[in-house]
């Protein structure tokens, strides 16, 4: 009888601890629940790649662009970013972000050439003069028409970002007239309109990846180079360049891509906030350029470089003016932007 007495309370009591428990349970488990939908979020980190030093505007634009996805996500999407080449040139990384093996990228405008020539309205020589105009460009519908162009590539845009006006760089001499660009072997982005471009001037373009540069000035394989000015002393071109000659001729934009089929895997409100930031971000870039290249230029001044103004730019416009109509044919986006920068310029 004393034996089934003790039974009894042992049964008792182990429901009475199982109640309990389940009260406590739902008390917090809701609170759990309510913050696993918000704050709790699951956070993901992507990443992202481009081919400059972490000194460069690419990488500035870069690391602006993580800051402001993880503040707007309330960092539930994080960026790695994987600067300086480390994974790949420009069309290696362009290519994996297609097929998905990586998931976002600065990816140099020219690049996207071999396969849509819609971003090469970005680089068309002396449309794009000055900052001023590149910003008001960038923020244009038809940009953001260029932008959404990727998606049949299977790429999202996110943003354009200037990374400095391109200055040309020589073994040879000043570049004060087209007379001096004549059989100068000139590395070139891959891309077909740089080739037209120099071409059209009487060089002799070499395309040739980023990386290469360097060593290829060293040896005498190329004569001359164009470049922003950062680059000039970030990459230690300067050591290998005897004149610069600060020209303006066109821009050097990356586009910020991501992988599209990644992009709409996110909630809606990543989306608007990954957009967001690209947008902001192209601003912001360009605001700190101006800085940037008077650095640059202080610094390569006090390393005792030549370093001349293009005093004349009328008859290079002369030269590479049926560039423009030939480009504005190939895509209907590129005639719309030529007209929306001349608008801008001309405001």
């Amino acid at each position: 009888m004393r034996k089934k007495l003790w039974g009894f309370i042992a049964l008792f009591g182990l429901i009475f601890l199982m109640a309990c428990n389940s009260e406590l349970t739902n008390e917090s488990g809701s609170n759990d629940a309510t913050a696993s939908d918000g704050e709790n979020e699951e956070a993901v980190t992507f990443r992202l790649g481009h081919v400059t030093q972490t000194s460069h505007p690419y990488h500035m634009a870069a690391e602006h662009f993580a800051e402001l996805v993880h503040e707007k996500t309330g960092g539930t999407i994080n960026f790695e970013i994987y600067p300086a080449r480390q994974l790949g040139g420009d069309l290696d990384m362009l290519e994996m972000i297609q097929n998905g093996s990586l998931d976002a990228g600065l990816i140099t405008s020219g690049v996207f050439s071999g396969s849509t020539p819609v971003m090469d309205g970005l680089q068309l020589p002396f449309l794009i003069d000055s900052y001023e105009t590149f910003g008001k460009a960038v923020e244009s519908e038809t940009a953001q028409k260029m932008l959404d162009s990727l998606e049949s590539l299977g790429l999202k845009g996110l943003g354009i970002n200037e990374s400095g006006m391109r200055q040309l760089g020589s073994n040879v001499s000043e570049i004060q007239s087209p007379e001096d660009f004549k059989g100068l072997k000139i590395r070139v982005v891959e891309s077909p309109l740089m080739l037209d471009i120099f071409n059209s001037l009487g060089a002799s373009p070499t395309p040739m990846p980023y990386g290469e540069i360097y060593s290829s000035l060293q040896t005498g394989v190329i004569d001359a180079h164009e470049a922003n000015l950062p680059a000039y002393n970030d990459e230690n071109f300067y050591e290998v360049t005897e004149y610069i000659t600060l020209t303006n001729h066109f821009p050097f934009p990356n586009i910020n891509v991501m992988n599209l089929a990644t992009f709409q895997s996110l909630t809606e409100e990543q989306q608007t906030a990954l957009q967001e930031a690209g947008k902001e971000t192209s601003l912001w870039i360009v605001e700190q350029l101006v800085e940037v290249d008077n650095g640059s230029l202080e610094t390569l001044r006090e390393s005792g470089q030549n370093i001349a103004e293009l005093e004349n730019v009328e008859p290079f416009i002369e030269m590479v003016t049926p560039i423009y109509e030939q480009y504005a044919e190939k895509d209907p986006l590129i005639a719309e932007f030529i007209e929306t920068v001349n608008q801008i310029k001309n405001q």
